[in-house]
């Protein structure tokens, strides 16, 4: 998320990302995201996978691993997604210099958007997962 923003800040005040091309610039950043997300995703699900077999006694909880891997992939979109438009909407419809508001305020919104959007996934893909057979009632 901040490395997007900062990116995307340094675009535009060096005049690589202006109003015609922002969503050249917006797809690729996005696109980044999705990449880097399913990366993590898989390496966080297979831990989780891994570590589950190794702890519970029914094996490996394919639900949790698949929750995991899915709240992971979640809010890394999130974050490359919040982190991408930051800039741009300040920039572009306030006017205002991007740089003033990164950092704490922008990792604050990353935070609370990527928490709610993964609790809640994570809750409702959970008890799904339950349901399909995947994870163990207890």
């Amino acid at each position: 998320g901040l490395q997007s923003s900062t990116l995307t800040t340094r675009a535009i005040s060096h005049g690589d990302c202006t109003r015609k091309n922002y969503l050249s610039w917006l797809q690729v950043e996005v696109f980044a995201a999705a990449l880097l997300s399913i990366c993590m995703g898989f390496a966080v699900g297979a831990l989780a996978g891994f570590w589950s077999s190794l702890v519970l006694e029914t094996g490996t909880d394919f639900g949790f691993a698949m929750t995991v891997a899915c709240a992971q992939m979640l809010s890394i979109n999130i974050a490359g997604l919040t982190g991408t438009c930051s800039p741009l909407i300040f920039s572009f419809v306030f006017h205002q210099d991007a740089g003033k508001w990164a950092g704490p305020m922008e990792t604050a919104i990353q935070d609370i958007a990527g928490s709610f959007a993964m609790v809640y996934m994570a809750q409702a893909l959970l008890v799904s997962c339950i349901r399909w057979g995947l994870s163990p009632m207890t």
